[in-house]
């Protein structure tokens, strides 16, 4: 964890980007990431490597797209991640390509396949493993969020933009999102479910055409959290749990949405929206909980994954697709 906190967390190397915000810094080695020239992160699978930017064109391959979970953030290598145990396990023998973008919520997930769809090989199925995020964010006030939603670092950015004293859209900037503009009531529990439902859906639609003009099948997966997974964990889990807590993460900003009941409305939401589509929806919480044992450490915090977190996950996931 200390790699990904050295180089890819709020306080390490973030490469601020137009359009996207912010990405993965390039071409970065180290025994546990390693990204390529666009700061995609590369997957293993049976002594080979391969990423978005780095891959066999001519060869078809399957998308596993979303934010910090599918990255793989707590995975001791990229050989642990996501796409990895997927390409490892999945007997249909296609690759998959890791597109997760850290800390991106669903309109920079969908930037990132507009900005780079033209370097990706023929793709036959996309994944697109998120949810979490939309929901974390829409506490925000409505005037931070606007109509495309808030996104991680939203307040470091508006900052910065009210100490430009030239006139036009930066002014207009530093009036909207002064920290003292305006004061907001917090949304409501089931607020926060229909905006970000609403706001997940809305994005939805561009991914579906665009899966439909690649001729790929497109599944959209409810990312499980530790909270929607089981009341309690692992001694493992409850113990980093704890310490998590003291230093003031997750519970203190995300308390009221780790519960199984705010997951079954989230989910109940957008597995409608999904269906209308003609995607298919796959709410993961619910089939971790009656596969996972009790003693089985999954979670190196409440929303990443261990190494064998990472390929218990794969696993399940695979059965279902």
């Amino acid at each position: 964890m200390a790699a990904y906190e050295e180089k890819f967390a709020d306080s390490g190397d973030i490469r601020w980007l137009p359009y996207l915000m912010y990405f993965h810094p390039t071409n970065h080695a180290s025994a546990v990431v390693n990204t390529d020239a666009s700061g995609f992160r590369y997957s293993e699978s049976q002594g080979r490597r391969f990423s978005v930017r780095d891959n066999d064109s001519r060869q078809p391959a399957r998308l596993l797209a979303g934010s910090s979970t599918v990255f793989g953030i707590g995975a001791s290598s990229d050989g642990w991640t996501l796409s990895s145990r997927l390409t490892e396990h999945d007997e249909r023998g296609l690759p998959w390509l890791n597109f997760g973008g850290r800390s991106f919520n669903s309109a920079q997930e969908l930037i990132l396949l507009s900005l780079y769809r033209h370097t990706l090989p023929p793709i036959e199925e996309i994944v697109l493993f998120s949810g979490f995020n939309n929901l974390g964010l829409a506490r925000l006030p409505s005037h931070i969020r606007q109509e495309h939603g808030a996104f991680f670092n939203c307040n470091e950015f508006f900052e910065s933009l009210g100490t430009n004293r030239t006139k036009g859209l930066l002014q207009a900037g530093k009036k909207l999102f002064s920290g003292g503009a305006r004061e907001e009531e917090p949304p409501s529990l089931e607020q926060q479910i229909a905006y970000a439902a609403d706001l997940t859906l809305h994005h939805l639609l561009t991914w579906n055409a665009i899966a439909k003009d690649l001729d790929a099948k497109l599944t959209f997966v409810l990312q499980p959290l530790a909270g929607w997974v089981r009341p309690q964990g692992s001694k493992e889990e409850e113990a980093l749990f704890a310490e998590l807590d003291q230093l003031g993460r997750f519970t203190e900003v995300y308390g009221d949405i780790l519960n199984k009941n705010a997951c079954s409305q989230y989910a109940a939401a957008l597995r409608e929206g999904v269906e209308k589509l003609g995607a298919r929806f796959i709410n993961l919480s619910p089939i971790l909980a009656e596969t996972l044992a009790p003693e089985q450490w999954l979670f190196v915090d409440r929303i990443h994954f261990t190494d064998q977190g990472h390929d218990f996950v794969a696993r399940q996931l695979l059965n279902i697709l």
